[in-house]
């Protein structure tokens, strides 16, 4: 297939797109800028010159390729109701250029539209949390889930909290470390019990690949390969590798110091199954754990 790709320069997108190529896909990639072309170009990846803020050429890009798989979004935790809204757009867009086609559309969520799931490992069919913020995401499922209806192959893929590897990691754990090397403390929302799920990067790329080729119309999937990470032992971990000082911080500290939405994914439990995708014929093949990740970037 030829396949349109947001995100394609991102920690995730950078990925799925080795991943595609890897199993004969061409890709076709979002570029905002000339500079971003030029990179993507590089990788023998067709930029596509657009944005997200305005998706209405995204349209064209849709109709000319013979499928979309959408791993950006904008994590503005100050509005995140209005990141949900250009997401929204965005789909809107790909559904308009897709419709009517049979072709995929595979869009990205994350497991926080589930808030806190207690000592639960959730499946898809776990209940989206009800006055949660973070949950607003569940709008953007629904307009993929509801593209399904104009003959568009329409599958969410739900990302865990962690995703981890290639020495690097969305935001969370850079972040930590980061923040551990320069202040001398590695900070954990006292009393640090509740616990998350997480993925390999590697891993959730071949997923993408996969729903891409077989997942049915109006799916959701879970992608975590490992559950039981409590954030204390993150936070530990993180005060291993950099040496320092570990803490427990009440929720209204973290607030301040993370701003709301980082702190709402550090004070939830958050696990998920991914049974449902490894039926679909997802193997996972990482090699280390989040900790061991974690421990791997000792200097």
């Amino acid at each position: 297939m030829n396949v349109f790709l947001t995100g394609a320069t991102g920690y995730i997108g950078s990925v799925v797109a080795e991943k595609l190529q890897a199993a004969g896909h061409t890709v076709v990639g979002l570029a905002r800028n000339e500079t971003t072309a030029e990179k993507l170009a590089k990788r023998n990846i067709k930029p596509f010159i657009g944005d997200l803020q305005h998706p209405e050429s995204l349209v064209t890009a849709a109709k000319q390729t013979d499928g979309v798989i959408h791993t950006a979004f904008i994590h503005d935790f100050d509005d995140w109701a209005g990141a949900v809204q250009t997401d929204c757009r965005v789909i809107a867009a790909f559904t308009q250029g897709l419709a009517g086609s049979g072709k995929p559309l595979i869009a990205t969520s994350d497991t926080s539209v589930l808030g806190d799931t207690g000592a639960e490992i959730a499946d898809e069919n776990y209940a989206i949390a009800t006055n949660f913020f973070l949950a607003e995401r569940a709008k953007a499922e629904a307009a993929v889930i509801n593209a399904s209806k104009q003959n568009i192959r329409g599958v969410v893929l739900r990302l865990p909290l962690y995703i981890y590897g290639r020495d690097g990691g969305t935001s969370y754990i850079p972040m930590r470390v980061q923040e551990a090397q320069e202040s001398g403390v590695a900070y954990y929302i006292a009393p640090g019990e509740h616990q998350v799920s997480a993925v390999d990067v590697d891993d959730v790329a071949q997923l993408y690949v996969l729903a891409l080729e077989k997942a049915p119309a109006g799916s959701i999937y879970h992608a975590a390969t490992e559950s039981g990470i409590s954030e204390k032992a993150i936070a530990q971990r993180i005060g291993d590798v950099v040496g320092c000082q570990v803490k427990g911080i009440s929720l209204e500290q973290a607030t301040q110091h993370w701003g709301r939405g980082i702190a709402a994914f550090f004070s939830i439990n958050n696990q998920t199954s991914a049974d449902k995708a490894i039926q679909l014929g997802w193997q996972p093949q990482a090699r280390f754990s989040l900790l061991e990740d974690i421990t791997r970037r000792q200097p």
